[in-house]
């Protein structure tokens, strides 16, 4: 009596064949990813060699480095967001600097973050102080919907968009914190929550000079 034949499974056909399952631009992402999060270069072309690809296909699936690396950095950027935002106790303009206080300094303990300043100065200056990048779009969102479920809330009065204000917040964020980083200074970030906070309450730093030099008078 003849046996019944053994159905293969696609992975048992697969490795018959000696060749690996056609890889897609979601392997592109997540290998480049991994490789990020473990400090190591991201190439284009040893990421196509590692999936079986050519460079061509993964430029075709990526667009550039610059827009996977941005698709990484939104893939880290939004869940550190949402965690600065639980852990920060309060409500107002207390709690909306209290969380850009944590999320700037939960971004900036990144051991890979740092390490991909210090290897790819040209590809971090380009996208992390780049406001039309996806990164520094996504964290405009999610600052403006934190703003007004604030204002929602009773616990906030702003003196203009939830938008505008998140814009300038991320402008603070760029300028003080990623370019002092990449060109090798400290970071200070102080100084973007202090600009924060004169954001919120309507004052500039010209303003806020200027009522400490009245203060000083008296």
């Amino acid at each position: 009596m003849k046996k019944p034949a053994v159905k293969q499974t696609p992975l048992a056909i697969a490795l018959a064949k000696e060749k690996r399952p056609r890889a897609t631009p979601i392997d592109v992402f997540k290998l480049a990813r991994k490789r990020y999060l473990q400090g190591q270069h991201i190439g284009i072309g040893e990421l196509a060699k590692a999936l079986d690809v050519s460079r061509g296909t993964v430029y075709r699936w990526i667009g550039s480095k610059d827009l996977l690396l941005d698709e990484i950095f939104c893939s880290l950027i939004k869940p550190a967001f949402e965690q600065a935002v639980k852990a920060t106790p309060g409500h107002g303009v207390d709690h909306v600097v209290g969380v850009h206080c944590h999320f700037m300094a939960t971004i900036l303990s990144f051991p890979a973050l740092q390490k991909f300043i210090q290897n790819e100065k040209n590809h971090a200056f380009r996208i992390l102080t780049n406001t039309n990048s996806a990164v520094s779009k996504l964290v405009v969102s999610l600052t403006a919907d934190h703003l007004r479920q604030q204002v929602a809330a009773g616990h906030l009065r702003l003196s203009a968009p939830p938008e505008e204000l998140a814009e300038f917040f991320i402008l603070a964020n760029q300028a003080i914190i990623y370019s002092n980083s990449i060109s090798g200074r400290s970071p200070v970030i102080e100084k973007a929550c202090a600009l924060i906070r004169m954001l919120l309450s309507g004052q500039t730093p010209a303003s806020s000079s200027g009522k400490q030099r009245q203060d000083e008078k008296v």
